[in-house]
């Protein structure tokens, strides 16, 4: 992708050799899980674009694959916005397959959703084909990205889109004018971020470079059908849920970014989420949510 994905930390995949011990995905699953909500307007729009681009004559989606499903939010949303498909939720955490099960069973969905545990990009075989394959936040995670996009393509039945959904522009979350710390800590951030991802995409088996999603998906030997940028902002006073996704995004980059920023920096991030300080994400006034995604929505060439 493009640079500006440095918001690794939104997938939900393996982050190179990094381990996750049971707390920890736990802990990433109920991140995922309240960001999806919040964000839920990226499925349910993109959702009701790709049944656009099947047209009204179009068959009916029978069959979707959520391609790194997380802890299923996306999924039991393609669930109910696509109501005669049967739904498969793949991912590579245990952890995060039981959240979407309960999560379906929850919502009365559990007969129309199943969870298929597999590493991305293999573990796919035996999977039948798929009307509408959906990968939000997962593709960054695999180190061919190209390769993954070709096998996904594969998968689709004759009429079938894959849709795929990335970071387009870094989460901003903190004023410009901040009484915390050097002024421009969010543009400092994005850089550090951007330092991060690009480690983290190294790290990855069979790492290959990334470029922007419409070029790997042409690659793949797909043919690009539609492409947008996608934008959500909530602007104060923020809802419970949203404060809460900035109160994680600052506490995430005060423990994954702690090589990358300066001790003035670090200090300005502790100030910021401690729940105890006025000056802190969870009081202060001026906060917001700005989030955004690429969007791209591919088919087999006919």
């Amino acid at each position: 992708m493009t640079s500006h994905r440095s918001h690794g930390h939104h997938g939900h995949g393996h982050h190179g050799n990094v381990h996750l011990d049971e707390a920890d995905w736990e802990a990433l699953a109920a991140h995922a899980e309240l960001e999806g909500e919040v964000l839920l307007a990226f499925v349910t729009d993109s959702a009701h674009w790709v049944a656009e681009l099947r047209g009204p004559d179009g068959p009916p989606v029978e069959r979707v694959l959520d391609i790194g499903s997380g802890p299923g939010v996306g999924t039991c949303e393609l669930a109910r916005l696509f109501p005669d498909a049967h739904v498969v939720a793949v991912d590579s955490s245990p952890a995060m397959l039981d959240r979407t099960t309960r999560r379906a069973a929850a919502h009365g969905l559990d007969r129309r959703i199943t969870a298929h545990l597999a590493e991305l990009p293999d573990g796919l075989e035996g999977l039948d084909p798929a009307d509408v394959i959906w990968a939000s936040m997962s593709l960054h995670h695999i180190g061919n990205e190209t390769n993954a996009l070709g096998v996904l393509g594969d998968m689709l039945t004759r009429c079938g889109l894959l849709v795929v959904a990335e970071v387009a522009e870094p989460m901003r979350v903190l004023p410009d004018d901040l009484d915390v710390g050097q002024p421009c800590l969010a543009d400092r951030l994005d850089r550090a971020e951007a330092e991060w991802f690009a480690a983290m995409r190294a790290g990855l088996s069979g790492s290959v470079p990334s470029t922007d999603l419409a070029s790997m998906v042409t690659s793949a030997g797909l043919e690009v059908v539609g492409s947008r940028l996608a934008r959500q902002r909530f602007d104060p006073p923020l809802s419970d849920g949203a404060r809460q996704v900035v109160v994680d995004r600052i506490s995430r980059a005060r423990h994954q970014l702690d090589d990358l920023l300066d001790d003035d920096d670090l200090r300005a991030l502790e100030v910021l989420g401690d729940a105890d300080d006025p000056r802190s994400v969870l009081h202060r006034p001026d906060v917001y949510l700005a989030a955004s995604r690429q969007i791209v929505v591919a088919r087999p060439h006919r």
